[in-house]
């Protein structure tokens, strides 16, 4: 049995492996990330090349739900007498997530950095893309123009310290 690889975090713009080494092809390998109303999914390189990932932590960004549930019978099975269930206030957090399936979701963008182009998918509306990519902008290796598929460009997004 074949252990999934984990992905690697490293501060810095990392250099890509040869092409003939077992790293490539993990850089091959699928990347999702998931944020607060949708998610961005490519290949995991070109994640790595695009974006300082050491510093974002997208899924611990959780948001608490307050949660009531009111007050009611249950019967669990017929002709059994109804037992009351009392009302029930929690809260919990949500966490960030994606829905799979084995159809491609999202939508294909081009995403456009200073060492080239490459198709996402992205997941959710592309203004709640831009806002949580625009909240990042200072983990973005370079300047970085996203086109939905649709050829609508949106950025470009600015680097505050471009190509480290």
């Amino acid at each position: 049995m074949t252990e999934t690889p984990t992905p690697k975090f490293i501060d810095g713009r990392p250099n890509p492996p040869a092409v003939d080494s077992d790293e490539y092809k993990r850089w091959s390998e699928q990347l999702t990330v998931a944020y607060d109303g949708g998610y961005i999914e490519a290949a995991y390189g070109n994640l790595v090349q695009t974006l300082r990932f050491a510093t974002i932590d997208a899924a611990c960004a959780d948001k608490p739900v307050a949660v009531v549930r009111k007050q009611h019978s249950r019967v669990n099975r017929i002709g059994d007498p109804a037992t009351q269930i009392a009302e029930a206030r929690f809260t919990y957090n949500k966490y960030p997530k994606r829905n799979s399936s084995l159809a491609a979701g999202g939508a294909a963008y081009t995403i456009h950095t200073d060492v080239g182009s490459y198709t996402a998918r992205i997941g959710g509306d592309v203004q709640t893309f831009m806002a949580w990519a625009c909240e990042r902008k200072n983990e973005f290796y370079s300047d970085t123009s996203i086109q939905t598929g649709t050829g609508a460009w949106y950025g470009p997004i600015s680097a505050a310290t471009p190509n480290q």
